[in-house]
């Protein structure tokens, strides 16, 4: 039987100004949102293997009920490229520890 999810997903709220475009492209490319993005990355696979989910869930939209989510064939890749990243800050243990979780998905 699969445990239950004690993870709290956190809510990400975007205001965007103007027509958009460059707003989005700045969220994307602004250092702290990147952090927060592959961090509930490893989190929500972390929580989906542990409660044996198909998805796994990295923020709420708002507080709208509307998610974003990895499907299980994409967390991987996924997790790849937080090794990826992690390789290029030198932060090795970490990487470690996320090639042991890519591991356990079959």
């Amino acid at each position: 039987m699969a445990k239950k999810s004690t993870r709290q997903i956190p809510a990400v709220i975007l205001n965007v100004i103007g027509e958009g475009k460059p707003d989005a492209e700045a969220l994307c490319n602004a250092e702290g949102f990147v952090n927060a993005v592959f961090i509930e990355a490893v989190e929500g696979i972390k929580d989906a293997l542990i409660t044996n989910k198909k998805t796994a869930v990295l923020f709420e939209v708002g507080k709208s009920d509307y998610f974003i989510e990895i499907n299980k064939d994409q967390w991987k890749q996924a997790l790849q490229t937080c090794i990826d990243r992690l390789v290029e800050t030198e932060k090795y243990e970490e990487c470690f520890k996320i090639k042991q979780l890519m591991d356990k998905i079959k």
